[in-house]
């Protein structure tokens, strides 16, 4: 897969929110996973530790939807 196909599709105009941050996804038989590695450490409460966490569920849970 080359670049071409990567970005097809994708807004020239869109401004990363995310810098720094690379982004890895893993999709095979029953699984589907994505880890980022973020340019600095993340220190967050157990509150906002379960609130990411559950924010990350919804952002999956929307992507995932189409394929129900």
């Amino acid at each position: 897969m080359g670049l071409k196909d990567i970005t097809e599709g994708y807004d020239p105009e869109h401004e990363c929110k995310t810098p720094g941050a690379i982004f890895s996804s893993h999709i095979k038989g029953h699984t589907v996973s994505m880890s980022v590695k973020l340019p600095f450490k993340l220190e967050l409460t157990e509150k906002e530790a379960d609130d990411l966490e559950a924010e990350i569920h919804y952002a999956f849970e929307k992507v995932l939807k189409k394929y129900f």
